[in-house]
């Protein structure tokens, strides 16, 4: 077997390995949230990570050396980064392993990762979205977003150190080549104009886990999980105008009423393999994540019941009882 071959086989095992965790398969790490400013003009966007990263790259990482990532990118971690290294197993070797993997990809996205920090329309997009925000949940909080280039294992979550973006999944271009990247990665990535969408539907998740509702319960049953992500993606939507699972639509609502007599079989236990986090796992003809779907339409049925708009989305954020807001919302396709 050939160097490049091998590395290709090994970056696909360790993609392979995270895509139970999908690209917003996010929650929290953090039990109560992580705290944030009230005021969106005020909020931090960290960029430190990524010059840091490419220092490393010019300075071995390229050509297989992992020590550069080691003390040039990880040891120099933004607290940020470190949350995410340590939830998402990040290493120096597993670093080296994609970049060789994807050599040609890497070379394309590196100035639009390097750009995030010098472009004031882009970071003013994003805060544009969290005056949104405040106008529809006036309880919003926002915490710092982290930017850096992981994995190519989950591009984004929180931590008790704000949300964390994974810049690898949001920097392609026009004509970056994708032909490198395994099926989960090319179905994924994004241009960076797409970050605000990725980044409303991860200050859902904060602000899900401060409400101190469904979200911080343990075992959750997969209603739950699926009322969260599809809570996500929907006041997300709102927020930011595109949904980071959209293409979910073209296959789930001609099936609509099959998968939803098949999720409700399920929706009482807490496996939610079938339906969540699952898009390494399912066939070419259904694609994965299906739960996003039938949650999101679930909200969106109680959203449109409801004419109180704000107390709506305060009802979505806040959920305390699944099934009780299932009832409330009369989906019935």
């Amino acid at each position: 077997m050939t160097a490049p071959r091998r590395l290709f086989r090994q970056a696909a095992r360790f993609a392979a390995a995270a895509m139970s965790v999908l690209l917003a398969a996010c929650g929290s790490d953090a039990p109560t949230g992580p705290p944030g400013v009230t005021d969106p003009a005020q909020a931090i966007f960290v960029t430190s990570d990524i010059p840091n990263f490419w220092a490393a790259f010019d300075a071995g990482g390229a050509t297989g050396s992992a020590t550069p990532f080691q003390r040039q990118y990880l040891d120099r971690a933004s607290p940020g980064l470190a949350d995410f290294r340590r939830a998402r197993n990040v290493t120096a070797a597993s670093l080296v392993q994609m970049v060789r993997a994807f050599p040609r990809y890497f070379a394309d996205i590196r100035p639009f990762t390097l750009r995030l920090a010098t472009d004031e329309s882009l970071q003013s997009r994003m805060r544009d979205g969290y005056r949104r925000m405040k106008g529809l949940y006036p309880a919003a909080v926002f915490p710092p977003v982290t930017f850096f280039i992981g994995r190519f294992s989950t591009g984004g979550t929180t931590s008790g150190n704000g949300m964390l973006i994974g810049l690898e999944f949001f920097a392609s271009g026009p004509n970056t080549p994708l032909d490198e990247l395994g099926q989960f990665q090319r179905d994924n990535v994004r241009p960076l104009d797409s970050l605000p969408i990725i980044i409303a539907h991860e200050h859902v998740h904060v602000l899900q886990t401060r409400a101190n509702g469904i979200m911080n319960r343990p075992a959750k049953t997969l209603l739950e999980q699926a009322l969260l992500e599809g809570g996500a993606d929907f006041v997300g939507e709102l927020v930011s105008g595109g949904n980071i699972n959209a293409r979910l639509r073209e296959y789930g609502v001609p099936r609509e009423s099959a998968l939803w007599a098949e999720f409700r079989l399920a929706m009482s236990g807490t496996d939610v393999s079938q339906w969540l986090y699952n898009q390494g796992s399912t066939s070419t003809t259904r694609p994965g994540d299906l739960g996003y779907f039938i949650g999101y339409r679930i909200v969106q049925a109680y959203y449109n019941r409801t004419s109180d708009k704000t107390a709506a989305l305060r009802a979505i954020i806040e959920i305390r009882d699944a099934n009780q807001f299932l009832t409330q919302s009369g989906y019935a396709p």
